[in-house]
């Protein structure tokens, strides 16, 4: 019952009937007290004229008054409620009255009498109303005037009384209240039926439609009855359903293409050797593809709600993180940041990520999207590139080498063939010092020049990282001079020179060298016959692409290339370059020559360090006259940069200190052991490594040693060996190297020990004197701390 009372109640049609009978109890408690009131004041007007009506016949002269004594008349006239009727002198004497026992008698002697009313000055009738002990009343008092008096002589009084009106008056209002609530019962019935039928019916079918629509059925329709209101409505909801059909059916489509959207995705991201990824703007990981959050995984847990920065990554450049971290920050994109990470089986792996930041369309910062790649094997492909760049750089270098086999030989025939001829001379002039000190110079300077030779042999090939420094080009030519001239043969002039002397450029010194001399190599080789070279150093200054002069060749300079450069130009008369080949010269293993005669590495190696030095190459041939090499390399300033040279001091002598000298070659041994021994040093010496830690074993008890001097590369084990187990058992020794190959050996010793002296073979006695001081200073400098 409550379920149907409140059904009921919250009902429309319950609604709609509550609001029709308040509005018409709204309509009643107006219009019927209206009209309630509006006929009561009605009947009032009615009764007081009928009161008024025998006073003013009198005073008309209309009616005697005489008929105020006749009560029959009097109630015919005013009807069965009249009380008194009377006239009434200006004295208060009573001379017509329906009662005949008042005539003759005064006024004053009648209770409540409004005496006060029967004045002078009165001049017109006067309606007054009395409620007493009888009830309500209404009296009359008209004057009467004689002719020509200004005063009157007589006042008619009349009481009727109104109980018998007001029981009318209110028959009267309750017929009307009666029959008005009749009226707006029945106006009530037809309004709602009325409703009911045009309106509720309809609004129901609505409400059943909509119920259709929301359970899914689409395609119903509703049918308008008119073109009022609610046939708008209809035709509306019609419309909405029309529309809602169409938008679903355009939803599903579009459900469809997302979907099938989503599968194909997946399907890319799992087939994809790339990952792909997304963040929030809070630069939190939000989204990983499922080989990225398999690698991230694996390493360091899920990557959900983490950063970049602590997923396990290592960053491959010293500012990778904080360059990433930067542009996060400043919601800008980033692309190939490189980095790496360690899998459980220890193996190295690289990957790069690129990402693009999403913005709202009000510009709000909504995080970032990207990818990354798993570029392992292109990194260990660089590293075999690389590692084969340098093998191809020393084949050519040995290349070079192994055509310079005759003229080096040749250039050492005749230093030997000197030395052993000075050396038989000052022998046979052995009572002459002053002969034998000449012919000693004279051993000494040749050695000098075939060190020279054995340098530019060692500078070619030998494997080394390139070491930039501010390079003098007329210092490199002046070096190169002597070499070059062995290589070129009497066959073909050179020519070098330079146009300012000053000319400085910031490269690698050797490589230089190696770029002249492959350069130098194959213009000899395209002068079978003979000719000239030319090799000269200059300077230009190109201008910017956007200051060059029109009406110059642009071609000359490449776009990107601005600024001061040093020029060496390398020209030969030789054969020249065809036309249709000069664009595949610089191509690795392109090569003219005929088989055996070269590889074709040499021009691909020059253009290769040439751009690594941020220069570029240009080349000008003509068949049959020749060919200009340029090589245009960046113009530094002179800087200060450490020259190595041997002191002017002509010895260093010792103070017997011991020193124990280590080489596996016996003429090594006796020279070293010569010339510590002549300038006061004491010295023991040892054939290996086994045999020298014997040796400092036996002394370490009574006098042990100051300076290790050993040969770094040895038969059995190491110079560098026996220096660590040295220092093992006695941290205070100086230590001083020795070796052929500086640049390797150098560098191997870097790796295992920082204090340390060295010198280069063949030296000179003032060079390894000074290499024992300075190995024994810096002893006592590590003593001392």
């Amino acid at each position: 019952m409550k379920k149907l009372f409140d059904r009921m109640i919250g009902s429309l049609v319950f609604k709609i009937a509550l609001a029709i009978v308040i509005v018409e109890t709204i309509l009643l408690g107006l219009f019927g007290g209206y009209y309630v009131q509006y006929f009561g004041a009605e009947i009032d007007r009615r009764i007081a004229e009928q009161i008024s009506t025998p006073g003013r016949l009198i005073q008309d002269e209309q009616l005697k008054v005489s008929i105020l004594s006749d009560a029959d008349q009097m109630k015919g006239l005013l009807g069965p409620h009249l009380l008194e009727a009377m006239a009434i002198g200006f004295d208060g004497t009573i001379y017509h009255s329906i009662d005949p026992f008042m005539i003759g008698t005064s006024v004053k002697i009648l209770p409540e009498f409004p005496i006060h009313k029967l004045t002078a000055d009165m001049k017109d009738q006067v309606l007054t109303t009395y409620d007493d002990q009888s009830g309500r009343s209404i009296v009359s008092i008209t004057p009467l005037f004689s002719l020509n008096a200004n005063q009157p002589f007589m006042y008619v009084y009349i009481k009727v009384s109104t109980k018998g009106l007001e029981e009318s008056q209110r028959q009267m209002q309750s017929v009307l209240l009666v029959g008005s609530a009749m009226c707006i019962l029945l106006t009530s019935a037809l309004i709602f039926l009325f409703t009911q039928h045009t309106v509720l019916k309809r609004l129901i079918t609505a409400a059943q439609f909509v119920n259709k629509i929301q359970i899914g059925k689409l395609s119903a329709r509703l049918t308008p009855m008119g073109r009022d209101e609610i046939g708008t409505l209809e035709r509306g909801l019609n419309a909405m359903a029309e529309s809602l059909e169409r938008r679903t059916q355009q939803h599903h489509i579009s459900q469809d293409a997302l979907r099938d959207s989503e599968e194909r995705f997946r399907d890319f991201t799992l087939s994809s050797a790339d990952w792909y990824w997304e963040m929030g703007s809070d630069l939190k990981i939000a989204f990983a593809s499922y080989k990225f959050y398999q690698l991230i995984e694996e390493i360091n847990g899920s990557p959900q709600g983490q950063s970049f920065d602590r997923l396990g990554l290592q960053s491959e450049h010293p500012e990778g993180w904080h360059y990433l971290q930067r542009r996060l920050d400043d919601h800008m994109a980033f692309q190939n940041v490189e980095f790496s990470w360690t899998s459980r089986k220890g193996e190295k792996h690289y990957g790069r990520i690129n990402g693009v930041p999403v913005f709202a369309l009000d510009g709000s910062f909504n995080g970032y999207r990207g990818t990354g790649s798993n570029i392992t094997a292109q990194h260990r492909a660089a590293e075999e590139q690389e590692a084969l760049q340098r093998q191809l750089a020393t084949s050519q270098k040995l290349e070079a080498v192994g055509q310079m086999a005759g003229g080096v030989a040749h250039e050492f025939n005749n230093c030997l063939a000197g030395i052993l001829s000075f050396a038989e001379v000052a022998r046979a002039k052995i009572d002459d010092p002053e002969r034998v000190k000449e012919y000693i110079d004279h051993v000494i300077s040749l050695g000098e020049r075939a060190t020279s030779v054995a340098d530019q042999l060692l500078m070619f090939s030998r494997r080394r990282i390139d070491q930039p420094t501010n390079v003098r080009v007329q210092s490199i030519f002046s070096e190169m001079e002597k070499l070059l001239m062995t290589l070129l043969e009497h066959r073909i002039e050179l020519q070098i020179w330079s146009n300012e002397p000053e000319l400085y450029t910031r490269v690698d010194p050797t490589q230089l060298s190696a770029c002249i001399l492959n350069l130098a190599i194959n213009a000899r080789d395209a002068m079978p016959d003979g000719g000239s070279l030319q090799i000269s150093c200059s300077s230009v200054d190109i201008p910017p692409l956007d200051q060059r002069n029109p009406d110059e060749d642009e071609d000359t300079y490449p776009d990107n290339f601005a600024g001061d450069f040093v020029v060496i130009t390398v020209q030969d008369t030789g054969t020249g370059i065809p036309d249709d080949i000069i664009e595949n010269i610089f191509e690795p293993f392109f090569s003219t020559k005929e088989p055996g005669k070269g590889t074709g590495l040499g021009l691909s190696i020059v253009h290769s360090w040439v751009e690594e030095a941020h220069g570029f190459i240009n080349v000008e041939s003509v068949e049959g006259e020749g060919t200009t090499f340029s090589v245009y390399l960046p113009r530094s300033e002179p800087g200060v940069e450490p020259v190595h040279r041997i002191d002017d001091v002509d010895e260093f002598p010792g103070n017997g200190e011991r020193i124990l000298i280590v080489d596996d070659e016996q003429s090594l041994r006796t020279t070293a052991r010569i010339i510590l021994e002549d300038a006061g040093f004491v010295t023991q010496t040892a054939k290996s490594t086994e045999e020298a830690l014997e040796v400092i074993k036996q002394a370490e008890s009574n006098e042990p040693f100051d300076v290790i001097l050993t040969d770094v590369v040895m038969s059995g084990r190491s110079g560098p060996q026996l220096i660590i187990e040295a220092l093992r058992q006695n941290p205070r020794y100086g230590v001083v190297f020795m070796s052929g190959y500086p640049a390797r050996s150098r560098k191997e010793l870097d790796n295992l020990l920082g204090n340390y002296v060295f010198v280069k073979k063949p030296f000179r006695p003032t060079q390894l004197q000074k290499a024992i001081h300075e190995a024994l200073a810096l002893r006592s400098e590590r003593q001392r701390t």
